[in-house]
């Protein structure tokens, strides 16, 4: 067992000298932190060391003992074993000394008279050091069960009213108990919810999140608290609802900020949060109440602002992205990944127009995923050349399934393709330009592209061009264009009717037979053939 901590206050030299040698006498239970000579030091001792016991004089200079008491009583630090020594003259102190919870009160000549009695004093009051430890630990236990109930009771009123109409007037009235209006007085609604591409635990681990849940009402309580009247609620999956209406007038600019900034102060966590305003009690928006509440993005376009409920739901009745749309952004989004340099104007341009757009039309933040994930899934078919690709594919997956904001799609996105580069050739960059040469054949194959040609454009010579393309896919130029040419011909007889000398045209081939050739060999059969197989057709 570790001794017990202990800090000795006297101003007389010489009474301090023999008290510190009856406490160092018992080393075994006892260790001198710190020794002060007014109550001043012996505060900011305590304060340091914060020891189990302390011994001190009362009538002291500056600060005496009974004032030092009265400070360590307000400090808020776990409460110490006081032993007061004292002369005959300062009896008179001993009333006020109980009432500062002091556990002894020894006259000093008793101690000087029976060495003993200060260290037996002390081992007394030790021994019941434990049993305070252990009392207060059993105390503060009840206290987090009875508070841990409360959440999960608060939780279960909420998730009843989300799915039964007949438990919603069960909630009103826990409103109403929490002096919440639910008749035309305006309130606000917090939906906070934590950054799950920033947690330290899997948001499946149900234990783990419950602690944290525990912990997050009690942050937002504490803000709410000088606000006004208020209630919070912690839903699944990480995700905080806090009802409040503020009383108190002050000047709060941006709420919403301050509560992600205690989230990251207390319990070093980021979170995502939305302030939405209610303009009419509880009893009339109980609908809209819900949907925010439950909705699966509800902050994938606007986040960290305060902002109308009615602004919300127009922003929230998402649309599928027509399909033109989709295909114009997805080649706007190649060609912007694709430049020498991230993170760019440019780049950073063709984000905001995109964002705006989806965020006027309520795009599907599903759909703007799987656009982004198509993106990202075309271009990495550019490099063949490197090895853990298809890994960094499906962890771009898992990445993107926890992303709940548009910015964190992008961001994501971005992040990925700059591993995809770092991949290509032991760390290599792709050339730029190569690839932006390999997206335009892949999204164009009617052209009839020329070796010669290609090079020129970007001012290679003919070997080099020869060998950075092969670098970038693995095949050379003529090969690589020849196999995009037969899937694209494979994919048009198996999924059109045009005619075969329609679809050699489309992609490319000038001369019919050239066409015939080139398929058969790489294909094993003729195009005529093929179709007929794959339509389950008798040749």
């Amino acid at each position: 067992m570790n001794p017990y901590r202990v800090v000795l206050v006297e101003d007389e030299i010489p009474a301090r000298t023999v008290f510190r040698h009856f406490i160092e006498e018992r080393a075994d239970l006892f260790t001198l932190v710190g020794e002060a000579e007014d109550g001043r030091d012996g505060l900011e001792l305590f304060l340091k060391h914060k020891p189990e016991l302390v011994v001190t004089d009362i009538t002291m200079p500056g600060m005496n003992g009974l004032e030092m008491l009265s400070e360590i009583e307000k400090s808020g630090e776990r409460p110490p074993q006081i032993i007061i020594l004292t002369c005959h003259q300062d009896f008179h102190y001993a009333q006020q000394a109980i009432h500062l919870k002091a556990a002894a009160y020894l006259i000093k000549d008793d101690c000087l008279s029976d060495p003993g009695l200060l260290t037996r004093t002390m081992e007394e009051l030790a021994s019941q050091v434990n049993s305070l430890d252990e009392t207060r630990e059993k105390h503060l236990q009840l206290e987090q069960q009875v508070r841990l109930s409360e959440v999960e009771i608060e939780q279960s009123l909420f998730l009843d009213m989300l799915l039964s109409p007949a438990a919603e007037a069960k909630w009103l009235r826990s409103l109403e108990d929490s002096q919440l209006p639910l008749h035309e007085q305006s309130f606000k609604v917090l939906l906070l919810e934590l950054d799950r591409n920033s947690l330290r635990f899997p948001i499946d681990q149900l234990e783990e999140l419950k602690l944290w849940q525990f912990a997050g009402v009690n942050v937002l309580k504490e803000l709410l608290a000088g606000i006004g009247p208020h209630k919070v609620i912690a839903l699944d999956k990480g995700r905080f609802l806090a009802i409040y209406t503020d009383t108190s007038k002050a000047m709060r600019p941006n709420f919403p900020e301050q509560v992600l900034d205690s989230f990251a102060a207390n319990l070093k966590m980021s979170c995502i949060a939305l302030q939405c305003s209610f303009g009419q009690g509880l009893k009339a928006r109980p609908e809209a109440l819900k949907r925010l509440a439950s909705a699966p993005y509800p902050f994938f376009y606007r986040f960290g602002e305060s902002i109308a409920i009615e602004d919300w739901e127009q922003i929230a009745r998402f649309q599928r992205i027509p399909e033109p749309l989709s295909r114009f952004w997805s080649k706007v989004l190649k060609k912007a990944l694709l430049e020498p340099h991230l993170n760019t104007a440019a780049l950073e341009q063709e984000r905001l127009s995109l964002y705006r757009q989806a965020m006027e039309q309520s795009w599907d933040p599903e759909q703007i995923k799987s656009l982004y994930l198509r993106v990202f899934l075309d271009m990495s078919h550019n490099v063949i050349g490197a090895e853990g690709g298809a890994d960094l594919e499906a962890d771009l997956r898992k990445k993107m399934e926890l992303c709940q904001t548009f910015n964190s799609v992008h961001e994501a996105t971005c992040d990925y393709f700059r591993k995809l580069q770092q991949l290509q050739e032991g760390g290599r960059k792709i050339d730029a330009s190569i690839t932006r040469i390999i997206q335009h054949m892949r999204e164009d194959l009617s052209y009839p592209y020329k070796l010669e040609e290609l090079a020129a454009s970007i001012n290679y010579s003919v070997p080099y061009f020869s060998s950075m393309f092969k670098k970038a896919v693995g095949e050379s130029f003529i090969q690589y264009l020849s196999r995009l040419r037969i899937e694209k011909a494979k994919l048009l007889l198996l999924t059109t009717d045009h005619k075969t000398f329609e679809i050699s045209e489309s992609i490319g081939f000038e001369n019919y037979r050239s066409f015939n050739r080139i398929f058969k060999k790489e294909a094993g059969v003729s195009p005529s053939d093929y179709r007929r197989m794959g339509m389950g057709m008798p040749q």
